[in-house]
């Protein structure tokens, strides 16, 4: 296993804070090898986020970048270094095509961590690389005011393809330090490891409303809007009653996704605090956002994201250390 370069570690840790608002809080709790593998998973995960939020094209493009990058994980220099070149040309100061012109450093870290690591990453971005690449270069080939999603089978679909794969990916890298007791123990673990992940992307995708809505990419599943006669454009503007309506709809999908993060927790060993913090916060985050946006009268029809204020952040996380997760999560 190569040791990574000084400066691409350097370059991996002061990134994050740049491509991450509160990922670069609660990685934090994960020190020694685990964190520094978690960090790099992130940053590739970031890297494919990019591909398919901030590089449009077409479909045959799309479908490039994303093969491009799935074989730049598996070992083909070539084709991260061609990845890196195209994407710099592209960055105009965009953090995350920035962090993908970095890729071969990032690699160059990604290389150095342990065999099932390397594995349990590979795994979580090929998931990502296909359904993003599905998603995307379907998208690029519609009328640009379609929906994003057609069904609300495409909305789980589509929150397992981007974030609960990532789930699955932390848990196995978990594991690896921390076995199960038992081999169902596992099972169990492994099965509700995407929980997590779905949530906090449900709550992203309520929360990003105002802003993907305007700029042309709905999340909201195009049978949803037929239910109230409704087309993406509606969503965003002026008040409806319809509007509300699939409002409350994706904020209730979110807050259920929620409120099994505790079933997920109660499989990891009391004893890991930290990698159950790691894991708790986020979604004490997503819960306190809902709640957050609640709260202003012209979610999401009007311009604004809801944002949590950094010391509530901060209030949330403490809040929740001497809690049941449960407690944490109802007073979000």
């Amino acid at each position: 296993m190569p040791a990574p370069r000084n400066e691409d570690d350097r370059y991996c840790r002061a990134v994050l804070p740049r491509v991450s608002r509160t990922f670069a809080i609660n990685i934090r709790l994960l020190g020694g090898d685990l964190g520094d593998s978690v960090r790099t998973a992130y940053l590739l995960c970031r890297s494919a986020d990019a591909l398919e939020d901030s590089w449009r094209g077409d479909a045959l493009e799309i479908r490039g970048r994303f093969a491009a990058l799935e074989a730049a994980v598996a070992g083909d220099d070539r084709a991260a270094r061609e990845l890196a070149a195209r994407a710099a040309a592209e960055a105009r100061g965009r953090a995350d095509l920035e962090l993908v012109a970095h890729l071969p450093a990032v690699l160059g870290v990604y290389a150095a961590r342990p065999a099932p690591d390397r594995e349990a990453i590979a795994e979580c971005l090929r998931t990502m690389c296909f359904g993003m690449s599905r998603f995307a270069a379907r998208a690029s080939e519609r009328n640009p005011a379609s929906p994003y999603l057609d069904t609300e089978g495409e909305l789980r679909t589509y929150c397992h393809a981007v974030a609960g794969c990532v789930g699955v990916m932390l848990t196995r890298m978990f594991t690896a330090r921390a076995p199960a007791s038992d081999p169902a123990a596992g099972e169990a673990r492994l099965a509700l490891a995407p929980v997590v992940g779905e949530a906090l992307q449900l709550t992203n995708i309520f929360l990003d409303w105002p802003v993907d809505m305007r700029r042309g990419r709905c999340f909201v599943p195009a049978s949803w809007l037929e239910e109230h006669a409704l087309v993406p454009g509606d969503l965003v503007g002026r008040d409806h009653p319809g509007v509300r309506a699939l409002a409350e709809r994706l904020e209730s999908r979110a807050r259920a996704a929620l409120a099994r993060v505790p079933e997920y927790l109660a499989l990891i060993p009391v004893a890991a605090v930290r990698f159950r913090l790691f894991c708790l916060w986020p979604a004490v985050w997503a819960a306190s956002s809902l709640t957050h946006a609640r709260r202003d009268p012209e979610f999401p029809w009007g311009a604004r994201r809801p944002r949590l204020p950094r010391a509530e952040l901060w209030r949330r996380a403490l809040g929740s250390i001497f809690v049941p997760p449960e407690a944490a999560l109802r007073r979000a």
